[in-house]
C-alpha cells in the first residue's frame, strides 16, 4: 500500500542506501515490465508473485500505459459474449419477387411463405434466400398464408373468396374452399392438418375441415356486419375470437361452445389476436392504440404496450421467438418502424426503415431475426449487428473480468514422459465408441411426427425453345 518514489529521488530509498541493491531490483522492475504486453486484464493477475513494492511500481506502469492507448484495453470487450443481443439491431437482406403483402414462417424457420399481390404465394429458403416454389391459382391479392405443423402443407386465403390447400414439395393444390365474401384470415390448427379457421368478410368465422369441405360456424349469430378475428391456442383445444365491441370468447374446438369471456378495457374494437410460442400469453392488437398482453391460461392484463408521444395505430404486432418481447409495427404509410418492449413495457429498441409502410410483421421461431413486408412489397429482414473479431487466440483462451486466484495441479509441473501420454490418449480414444446411427431429437420440437420438411430440393427450370 505504499506509493512509489519518484526516481529523482530513488527508487528504493526506502529500503535501503545500497546502490548495488537498488541497481538489482531496478533491472528486474524494467525487465519485467518490459515482458508484459496488455492484452488482456487476466495477465495483471501475475503480478502477485512480486513484492508488494514492485506490484506498485508495475501497476502504476500498466496503469499510464492503458491511459495512454484506451482502445488498446477495450479491444477485446466485444468476445465477451458476441450472442448477447437477442434481438435485431438492422436490416441484413431483402427479398423480392413480386409485391409481398403477408409472410409466415414454418415451424423451423427453414422456409418463408410470402403471399403477394398477384396472388401468387412464393416459398423461399430461408437459409439461401432464395425462391424454391412459386404457387400460383389465385386471382385476387392473398390476404394470409399458414403453415402445416409437419410444414408439408400450406393453406392461403384470398381476397376471391377462397381458401387454397398447398402440397409444398409437389407444388400443387390439392383442396379449394370457397365463401361468398372475400377471405380476411385463416389460420392452419397446431396439430390436426385437416382442421382450419377461416374469417371471411363481414361474416362469423368457421371452423373448416379441408378433407370433407364442412364448414361449422364458430359464432352462431353476430347482431352486425363487423369483421371478428380468432386465432387457435398452443395446442389447439381452443380458439379466441373478438369482436368490435372488444369483447373476447375462449371455444372450445371440439364442441364449439363457449368457455369463457373476458372485455377489452374501454370496449375497443380488436383487430387481431397473436398467441406466444409457448402459448402462455396472448397479444392483443386494439384500435385505441394500446397493445395488450394477457395471461393466456387466466385471461389476466399483464402490461400495456403503446407510443406515448405519437400516440399511432399499430399495423401488426407479434411476441418474439422466447416470449420475451412485444413487437409492434407502426401503422403510418411514411414510417417503417418497429417497436420492441420487454414483457415489463420497456422500450429496448425501435428499429429505423425506409420511408414505406408496413403491411406485416413476422419473428423467426428460432433467431433473433424479423420479417417485415412493406407497402412496396419489400421484405426487410432484420437481424443482429454481429461484430466479426480475427484477432488469433489459444483455443482454451478465456478472458476475465477480474484476477483470480490460481491454484495449481499437484501434477501441473511434474515431468511424465510424452510417449506414454500419448498411449493414453489412444487408449482412452479406441475405448470411447461413437454412435452414428441414432439420430437425437430437437429438443424444441419434440413431437411424434417424423416427417417435418425442413428444405425443399430445387427443381430446374426447362429452358426456353
Amino acid at each position: 500500500k505504499r506509493k512509489p518514489k519518484r526516481a529523482s529521488s530513488g527508487i528504493n530509498a526506502e529500503y535501503g542506501d545500497s546502490t548495488q541493491q537498488q541497481e538489482e531490483e531496478k533491472h528486474l522492475i524494467h525487465s519485467f515490465v518490459s515482458c508484459i504486453h496488455i492484452r488482456r486484464r487476466s495477465e495483471v493477475g501475475l503480478l502477485k508473485h512480486i513484492n508488494t513494492y514492485h506490484i506498485n511500481v508495475v501497476h502504476h506502469t500498466i496503469i499510464q500505459r492503458i491511459k495512454r492507448k484506451p482502445k488498446r484495453a477495450r479491444m477485446n470487450l466485444s468476445l465477451l459474449d458476441p450472442f448477447a443481443s437477442d434481438f435485431p439491431e438492422m436490416i441484413e437482406d431483402c427479398l423480392d419477387d413480386g409485391t409481398a403483402l403477408t409472410c409466415s414462417f414454418n415451424r423451423r424457420g427453414t422456409l418463408l411463405a410470402v403471399g403477394c399481390h398477384d396472388g401468387r404465394v412464393v416459398v423461399w429458403d430461408f437459409d439461401t434466400r432464395s425462391p424454391t416454389r412459386n404457387l400460383t391459382g389465385h386471382v385476387f391479392p392473398v390476404s394470409s398464408v399458414s403453415w402445416s405443423r409437419n410444414g408439408r402443407r400450406l393453406l392461403s386465403s384470398s381476397a376471391d373468396c377462397t381458401l387454397f390447400y398447398w402440397d409444398v414439395v409437389q407444388g400443387t393444390m390439392e383442396t379449394t374452399i370457397k365463401f361468398e365474401t372475400p377471405v380476411n384470415f385463416a389460420q392452419m390448427h397446431p396439430k390436426d392438418p385437416t382442421l382450419c379457421i377461416a374469417c371471411p368478410h363481414y361474416l362469423p368465422p368457421v371452423l373448416v375441415n379441408l378433407k370433407t369441405g364442412e364448414k361449422r360456424p364458430i359464432i352462431q349469430s353476430m347482431e352486425q356486419k363487423t369483421n371478428v378475428v380468432a386465432t387457435f391456442s398452443k395446442k389447439g383445444d381452443f380458439i379466441y375470437t373478438a369482436d368490435s365491441k372488444g369483447n373476447i370468447s375462449v371455444i372450445s374446438v371440439s364442441t364449439l361452445q363457449i368457455t369463457r369471456t373476458f372485455k377489452v378495457a374501454g370496449g375497443a374494437t380488436v383487430k387481431a389476436l397473436e398467441i406466444s410460442s409457448n402459448g402462455k400469453f396472448l397479444l392483443v392488437n386494439s384500435t385505441d392504440k394500446i397493445v395488450r398482453l394477457y395471461d393466456a391460461e387466466t385471461h389476466v392484463l399483464k402490461n400495456e404496450f403503446q407510443d406515448v408521444v405519437s400516440k399511432m395505430q399499430w399495423k401488426k404486432c407479434c411476441l418474439s421467438y422466447n416470449g420475451d418481447y412485444v413487437i409492434g409495427g407502426s401503422a403510418q404509410k411514411s414510417q417503417h418502424n418497429i417497436y420492441i418492449w420487454s414483457q415489463q413495457g420497456q422500450l429496448v429498441k425501435m428499429l429505423e426503415g425506409p420511408k414505406e409502410g408496413i403491411m406485416d410483421l413476422v419473428w423467426h421461431p428460432q433467431r433473433p431475426i424479423i420479417a417485415s413486408c412493406s407497402t412496396q412489397g419489400v421484405i426487410y429482414v432484420w437481424a443482429t449487428n454481429y461484430q466479426e473479431n480475427w484477432s488469433a487466440f489459444a483455443p482454451d483462451f478465456k478472458e476475465l473480468e477480474e484476477n483470480e486466484e490460481y491454484v495449481e495441479r499437484e501434477d501441473e509441473f511434474d515431468v511424465v514422459d510424452e510417449e506414454e501420454e500419448k498411449k493414453k490418449k489412444v487408449e482412452q480414444e479406441e475405448e470411447d465408441e461413437v454412435d452414428i446411427m441414432t439420430v437425437d431429437k430437437i429438443a424444441t420440437f419434440s413431437s411424434d411426427e417424423e416427417d417435418d420438411l425442413f428444405y425443399l430440393p430445387t427443381v430446374p427450370e426447362p429452358d426456353p425453345k
